[in-house]
């Protein structure tokens, strides 16, 4: 899927798709059984007032719309990252985001997307010399990491001893952990690391990037059971938000003049 605003083939076969009509009883089974997880990771998907918010969350509102999914808001269960991955992992028609498509989970999930692109970075504090000497010097520090994210599993693949890796339960505390000095690193996703740090009243200039990662894409990551009939309709409505411009909306509305970048070339 190439996001594009002009009506071409791709919009076309995704409305087709919208149109086919699923075997009733085998779409309503599926949407019975969906369970839908998220996290605290703003801007794509947080908690705010009780209720899940978030430009991944938006957009699948709007796929459950096109797709005559019965699902609302207040089906979205804001979870720690860790719970809602063991649900995909163990739950069928169970549905976890936003999640990175990274080669270690490509086989493990049913995959609908992509919805943007990951920046898997290291943050640090400015007033610190940290120095990863281009990736192999990560055991000389410690790092802040939410357990089973894509921050997590970087620092795996880079060789990290796993006694240097501080599990916390969510961003927020990556980010007091942080900010306070007690790891000399967090690993996360760049344009979320930086939100995050600012709404908690911390200053975006005192910090740095020390270290990026190669970049993946976020999706919506499903249990390997879901009914493929339900993650084809999802996947076809996706497509026809990208073509006609909404998913571009809805990125600017939570991230201004950023949705080229977060966008890329998702494809």
């Amino acid at each position: 899927m190439k996001i594009t605003h002009a009506f071409g083939i791709g919009a076309f076969l995704a409305l087709i798709a919208l149109s086919t009509p699923l075997p009733a009883q085998e779409f309503q089974g599926a949407e019975t059984a969906l369970k839908i997880y998220t996290e605290n990771y703003p801007p794509l998907n947080y908690e705010e007032d009780g209720e899940a918010r978030g430009l991944s969350v938006d957009l699948l509102l709007e796929m459950f719309e096109r797709a005559g999914i019965q699902k609302q808001r207040h089906d979205i269960i804001v979870t720690p990252w860790a719970t809602g991955y063991a649900a995909i992992q163990n739950t069928p028609g169970a549905v976890l985001f936003s999640t990175v498509r990274s080669p270690a989970r490509n086989n493990e999930f049913a995959w609908v997307g992509p919805i943007g692109v990951s920046n898997i970075v290291l943050v640090a504090r400015r007033d610190r010399a940290i120095n990863v000497a281009n990736g192999k010097n990560f055991n000389a520090y410690e790092y802040g990491v939410v357990k089973n994210s894509s921050g997590d599993e970087a620092l795996k693949a880079a060789g990290t001893d796993p006694q240097r890796l501080i599990y916390l339960n969510s961003p927020l505390n990556a980010a007091h952990m942080l900010a306070r000095g007690r790891v000399d690193a967090w690993a996360f996703e760049r344009t979320v690391s930086f939100w995050v740090l600012q709404s908690l009243g911390y200053r975006a200039q005192d910090f740095k990037i020390v270290h990026a990662f190669d970049k993946h894409k976020y999706y919506y990551a499903f249990n390997l059971d879901t009914a493929p009939a339900l993650i084809a309709k999802l996947q076809a409505a996706l497509d026809s938000i990208a073509n006609d411009g909404t998913l571009t909306s809805i990125v600017e509305g939570y991230i201004p003049g950023a949705s080229t970048s977060f966008l890329g070339q998702i494809e």
